[in-house]
């Protein structure tokens, strides 16, 4: 399984941009309400490629534009 490393400003920075609250960019991306909460917070340091790709899809980017490879 790859895991990625969150690029956490450009979450955040698109996250806003887009008007969406951290419960609301979950929810558009199929996750549980607290995963961007966790993924912004620096609690989830590394998270699953087919989490990235799902938030990715949400924001309207590219996996690369948010995540880094470990």
């Amino acid at each position: 399984m790859m895991f990625l490393h969150p690029d956490i400003n450009e979450i955040k920075m698109r996250r806003e941009a887009a008007g969406l609250t951290k419960q609301a960019l979950s929810r558009k991306a199929g996750l549980p309400d607290n995963a961007i909460l966790r993924i912004e917070n620096g609690t989830s340091e590394r998270i699953n490629h087919l989490r990235a790709n799902a938030i990715a899809k949400a924001l309207k980017c590219k996996v690369e534009d948010i995540c880094t490879a470990p």
